[in-house]
């Protein structure tokens, strides 16, 4: 309510008020005179005779005793119900004035807080003004950084790309004439100094090939050749090629795999892939222990999980963290020269370019691991 209309309705309830008052005192008046009236009618009427010359009075029968006695109670109960109206009148108007009161001050109340929003909304306006330009800054050094960063991924793949191949270049004739001067040598010393020159070579190349694996995963323009395969028939195969070393290390493989499991998958990628994970459980088995390792499928809403657990070394928690991360290699290898410390990286960009993820987990050291990777199935 504005406050002209409230000054109004304020001023027509107080005039409601009085005009009740004025009323009930122009009542209370004009009873009294009427009471008057008839009393004095009463004594000075003129005095009559009947038939029997009796003196008889025509207001008596209106003046005896009860009748004014009704009369007077009849006075005395409208004066208490006026006084009681009276009394309830200046009750109403006390409680009106304590309720315009109240109106006034919840009044200044809503203008205190109607104040007080104008001036958040204006803040408010203000920050999501200032917010605005913000964001439009950050879009555009969002975007500039990204650009860097894909160049500067760029060239590191060309780097590695261009490294790989210089490598390569003088690892080729070692490669090849290592091994006929060691036919040619028979000076046990020089033969083992030899075979240690071997070995680098061997993980030199070996070093060099994953790299260059990984770099062409890592690319942006590497395009798989998807297809819908038979996991069962690409993992006889891989089976099939590591079988010398399986029985070498006394390792037994349970493949528990479906022949009716169809994926969308490259078969190149999806053998080195088992490759990788079946050869990294030989390479951290348990010494002379039987290697077991069992290969598992689950079918899901959108895909399957294949899972391969061995019962060798396990895994930390502190391993589990940095296994996939390229060139890591847990203690027990980071002298190993057939480590390169690329293959589970190599495994992790494989399952990425699919659309899958992988993971492993493992219960502690000495207990074993388990390596989960999904794969999409076929429409």
């Amino acid at each position: 309510m504005d406050e002209p209309s409230f000054f109004w309705f304020t001023l027509s309830t107080i005039l409601i008020c009085l005009t009740g008052y004025l009323l009930y005192l122009f009542l209370k008046n004009r009873n009294q005179k009427e009471s008057k009236t008839e009393t004095w009618t009463a004594l000075d009427s003129p005095t009559l005779f009947n038939d029997e010359n009796d003196i008889t009075d025509p207001f008596t029968e209106f003046q005896g005793p009860a009748d004014c006695k009704i009369t007077d109670n009849e006075l005395h109960a409208k004066l208490d119900k006026l006084q009681k109206n009276e009394l309830a009148t200046l009750n109403i108007m006390e409680d009106l004035q304590d309720t315009i009161a109240d109106l006034r001050k919840a009044k200044e109340e809503i203008n205190q807080k109607n104040t007080e929003l104008q001036s958040i909304n204006k803040e408010l306006h203000l920050a999501r003004n200032q917010l605005a330009i913000l964001n439009q800054g950050l879009e555009v050094k969002v975007r500039e950084r990204t650009f860097e960063v894909e160049e500067l991924l760029k060239q590191k793949d060309d780097f590695i790309n261009q490294l790989g191949h210089d490598l390569k270049t003088p690892l080729t004739p070692l490669n090849t004439l290592l091994p006929l001067m060691k036919q040619r040598e028979n000076d046990v010393k020089l033969k083992e100094f030899l075979d240690v020159c071997i070995s680098n070579v061997n993980y030199m190349r070996n070093l060099v090939n994953r790299t260059l694996e990984l770099a062409r995963l890592n690319s942006p323009t590497t395009v798989l050749n998807i297809e819908n395969i038979c996991l069962l028939e690409e993992l006889n195969d891989v089976l099939k090629s590591k079988h010398s070393i399986f029985s070498e290390k006394n390792v037994d493989v349970h493949n528990n795999i479906d022949n009716q499991l169809i994926v969308q998958a490259d078969s190149v990628q999806i053998k080195e892939l088992f490759e990788n994970i079946l050869v990294n459980a030989v390479k951290y088995s348990k010494p002379l222990e039987n290697l077991q390792i069992f290969i598992d499928a689950k079918r899901e809403e959108n895909g399957v999980v294949i899972s391969v657990k061995d019962t060798g070394i396990g895994m930390s928690h502190q391993q589990l963290e940095h296994i996939f991360h390229e060139f890591y290699k847990a203690d027990s290898s980071r002298h190993n020269l057939e480590s390169t410390g690329l293959g589970l990286s190599i495994c992790k960009r494989i399952i990425e370019k699919h659309g899958g993820r992988i993971w492993a987990e493992s219960p502690g050291l000495g207990q074993g691991s388990t390596f989960y990777f999904s794969l999409p199935l076929t429409k």
